[in-house]
């Protein structure tokens, strides 16, 4: 933990020089990509999922479908496979489960278990190779989608970031990428406020659905935001994204069309979700209270895991449909955000690398000024490392409790804090339609834009000024 904290702290002064022109952006951004680099060659050592990765792709290599059987049951087979191995079946975190991950991540798998069939080492090059270009996609996205430079370093020099993603090989890091990209195509070239649908809008409207679905085959996670989507969108526009959505994720998961491997796939799912529970909030806190009540642990679950899960679903549906004063009127970013904020705050588990969805979509959101409490959260979630602490794996529940206080600290001073006069019109980059005359723009093409400096009042952390 204070490993991290040095890193952050680092960090946070780095983007003040960034901010006061004392230090090169395009040197920052080599130093980020420099940095994954280095993270390609490494193995990770904070987190064993990688393991399953490897597992799962040497069995869709040789012809077994991943969903179909648990390790425990391949290895009581005596099945005799290339690289499933008892050393490998030993480091697997969860050998009695099925796997969870959706189908692009399971083609990933199967490529690295095609190109490296015996070698754990190889196998996670392989991974980490295709996560080091989905990263480099949301490095072009926040480019072209925040030209002034703050966003895209933010994110390529972030420690959490890169421990997380290049380091430990999590997808998520993938997932961000598809999901920002798809985002930027629908905000910077669909106007929600026209009926009709032309050529270049029909287009992009298809790309931004096929980023999404993309996005959703490697973390179901952006399954969540449709309603925001469906209410941002008009008309046509609506009901074309969702049938190109509907088409692509036909596509994508036409593997576990199969009845026995959705059944192995949701009742791994329904286990992780009633019997796992890491670094959580509110779920523990109502938890704590259903046993001072009597409860049994059993019944805590059957009744919690409904409660939050409808509580995420009447919330994201009450984040899509808010219409307030004009202070708090949120773009389509800003109710992700908060979107994502609310699933975390109410699941059961929150790993570390789970927040930087809010994370990333805090850095193209449009409220001025700029949320802080991601960033913090980013900070604070470092706590969650005292699991590890003296190789015990038992939660401090202190160190829990503190992280949350501050993040709900960062939470309401975002929304009481009076908008800098600084930040309102003048800094706002409008979306591509705004600079064309029929609205559709090419989005390949570098657009035209007239940015005066952000105000540095308008991003995180301002008050280190």
């Amino acid at each position: 933990m204070l490993v991290y904290g040095a890193l952050f702290a680092v960090y946070i002064a780095v983007l003040h020089f960034l901010t006061e022109s004392l230090i090169s952006l395009q040197w920052l951004l080599w130093t980020g990509f420099g940095l994954r680099v280095l993270f390609l060659l490494s193995i990770p050592n904070l987190s064993d999922d990688v393991y399953r990765f490897v597992w799962d792709g040497r069995l869709a290599a040789q012809g077994i479908h991943p969903f179909a059987y648990t390790p425990a049951q391949v290895m009581e087979g005596g099945w005799v496979l290339t690289g499933i191995t008892p050393e490998l079946f030993a480091l697997l975190n969860s050998p009695n489960y099925y796997t969870v991950y959706p189908p692009v991540c399971q083609g990933v798998f199967w490529l690295a278990a095609k190109i490296f069939p015996e070698s754990i080492p190889g196998g996670i090059f392989v991974l980490k190779v295709f996560l080091l270009s989905a990263e480099l996609l949301a490095v072009w996205v926040l480019r072209r989608w925040r030209p002034g430079g703050w966003a895209v370093a933010a994110y390529m020099l972030h420690p959490l970031i890169l421990l997380e993603g290049m380091g430990n090989g999590h997808f998520e890091a993938a997932m961000l990428a598809f999901l920002l990209t798809g985002v930027w195509l629908i905000r910077s070239y669909i106007n929600p406020a026209v009926g009709t649908v032309g050529k270049e809008a029909h287009k992009h409207l298809a790309l931004a659905a096929l980023f999404w679905a993309l996005a959703v085959a490697v973390k179901l996670l952006p399954l969540l935001f449709l309603p925001i989507v469906w209410v941002w969108l008009q008309r046509r526009a609506r009901w074309l994204f969702t049938s190109y959505f509907a088409v692509f994720c036909a596509m994508l998961f036409l593997p576990l069309w199969d009845w026995t491997v959705l059944q192995n796939l949701f009742s791994s799912l329904r286990l992780y979700f009633r019997q796992f529970a890491f670094n959580a909030s509110i779920y523990y806190a109502l938890r704590e209270l259903l046993r001072v009540l009597g409860f049994e642990t059993v019944v805590q679950a059957r009744l919690l895991g409904p409660l939050l899960g409808g509580l995420v679903f009447v919330g994201v549906w009450a984040i899509a449909s808010y219409r307030g004063k004009a202070s708090f009127a949120f773009s389509i970013t800003d109710r992700m955000m908060l979107a994502a904020t609310l699933y975390l705050l109410l699941a059961t588990t929150v790993h570390p690398w789970y927040v930087l969805v809010p994370f990333v979509l805090s850095l193209v959101a449009e409220r001025k000024p700029a949320w802080c409490y991601p960033m913090v959260w980013t900070a604070t979630v470092a706590l969650s490392y005292s699991h590890y602490a003296g190789g015990s794996f038992q939660e401090e529940y202190g160190w829990i409790a503190l992280e949350y206080l501050l993040v709900a600290v960062a939470l309401l001073w975002d929304f009481t804090r009076p908008s800098p006069p600084e930040c309102p019109g003048k800094n706002e980059v409008k979306p591509l339609w705004h600079h064309s005359p029929d609205g559709y723009p090419n989005p390949w093409k570098k657009a035209v834009r007239n940015l005066e400096r952000e105000s540095y009042f308008c991003r995180p952390f301002a008050f280190l000024r």
